[in-house]
This record gives structure tokens, sequence and C-alpha cells, in this order.
């Protein structure tokens, strides 16, 4: 990823197999916005923070796709290798609501190691 942030805007659709897919005609399926920031680079690979602005099926893997850059281990949406032996994709922070009580609820983890080892590795 060459940028350090940037944002991507899209309208998500899913198509008759369940893949969700970009549209960039406005209102033309489900407004998605995701933010990201890059932490590290290799030679290879980006680690990025994504901030999701809205919360869509898929939304941050449809959108790395749209930039060219799929997420490692993401066949589905167009990832050729995968090193790790899974998805590269973590949630490092749940934020959410409680449904009953009304209070806040924060979860979180670091980023995993073997994210860091691949960024390591491959400089």
């Amino acid at each position: 990823v060459k940028d350090d942030t940037g944002t991507i805007t899209s309208w998500l659709k899913e198509n008759a197999a369940y893949n969700m897919y970009s549209s960039n005609i406005p209102n033309d399926g489900e407004l998605a916005i995701t933010k990201y920031t890059v932490l590290q680079r290799s030679n290879d690979y980006t680690l990025l923070q994504a901030t999701l602005e809205t919360g869509r099926k898929n939304q941050i893997r449809v959108h790395m796709k749209d930039l060219g850059h799929p997420i490692v281990g993401d066949k589905k949406y167009g990832s050729k290798i995968n090193p790790m032996h899974r998805l590269g994709l973590h949630a490092s922070v749940l934020k959410f609501k409680h449904p009953i009580t009304g209070k806040v609820l924060e979860f979180s983890t670091s980023v995993p190691r073997r994210f860091q080892y691949l960024i390591k590795n491959n400089q």
C-alpha cells in the first residue's frame, strides 16, 4: 500500500454467489467507508490499521481488494498467497454498547505474532 493513510468509499452489493463487491455508482448498494493507516511495511507486505465508519459484510476484505492489495490468505477476494495459513485479518479492538445495560464494553488484544513475523522476515 503506497499511501500512509487513506479512505475508501464505495457502495457494497452482493451477487448471486453471495460475494460482495463495490459499486462506485452513488446509492447503488449500501454505503461503506473504511479508513486505513499504515503501521509497518516490508518488501512484500503492509500491516494496516483499518477503522470502519460503517459496518458492512466483508467490508475490509472488499476494500483492500479494491485497492489492489487483497488481505494475505484471502483467496475469496483475490489473494494468491497464504504464508500464515490463515486469513491476515485481526480485530485488535472491539467496542460496543451492551444491548441491555447500555454500558460500553471494550475488548482489545495485540497484533498476532504471525503478522509481526511476516513483516519482520520480509525486510
